[in-house]
């Protein structure tokens, strides 16, 4: 069915209301976790009566899904820009791709919303097949960006180093988030990363034609 075309004058309002809750749902959750996220400590945070919150999320879950579905868009969008921007120059692609998700990993607030999200995914399927669904897409884009690198490389092997990759960089997250000493070296750690996986990329494969 297609779509009815509406004003944009009408419809932006809501929209920004729309935004400016769900950007108030992420510091609640990043700055109190995810047990203390509730509708009325967001509209307290927005600073709008419960019932007015009400109006555009009815139930808590609206509003994680739509937290949820930002997040995501938002690092998909980076995702495209990054692959279009550097179409032509394998390495470059893979290289920037990864220090982009370790630079959103040294953020505390990303880093904390994260942590959180995946605490509140250990009892609540639709949060849990949100978050697979999203690294399963980073997985998949990045075992594409190193067959370009690689053209030698199988399907599994990709696969296996994607999930190599992004086991890493999660890892080095969750130190980051604990530790001050572990978290002032992740530039460091995410050269280190980067470094390492694009040698392995470039080296498995080299005794095949």
């Amino acid at each position: 069915m297609p779509r009815t075309k509406v004003s944009k004058s009408r419809y932006a309002p809501g929209l920004a209301m729309i935004d400016e809750i769900v950007r108030a749902a992420e510091k609640v959750l990043s700055e109190q976790g995810h047990a203390a996220l509730s509708l009325r400590k967001v509209a307290d945070e927005c600073g709008l009566k419960i019932g007015n919150l009400s109006y555009y999320f009815p139930a808590k879950h609206h509003l994680i899904a739509a937290m949820l579905e930002s997040i995501i868009a938002g690092y998909s969008s980076s995702a495209d820009e990054i692959e279009a921007r550097t179409a032509t120059d394998p390495e470059e692609a893979l290289t920037t791709y990864l220090l982009r998700w370790m630079r959103e990993n040294e953020v505390v607030r990303t880093n904390r919303i994260y942590i959180e999200i995946w605490s509140m995914a250990n009892n609540d399927e639709q949060v849990r097949e949100a978050m697979d669904r999203f690294y399963s897409n980073g997985r998949a884009r990045i075992a594409r960006m190193m067959v370009g690198l690689n053209p030698r490389l199988t399907e599994e092997e990709a696969a296996a180093m994607a999930l190599h990759a992004v086991a890493t960089m999660e890892g080095l997250m969750l130190f980051s988030n604990h530790d001050p000493k572990a978290a002032a070296q992740m530039p460091r750690l995410a050269a280190y990363t980067v470094a390492s996986t694009i040698a392995m990329v470039k080296a498995q494969g080299a005794a095949r034609p």
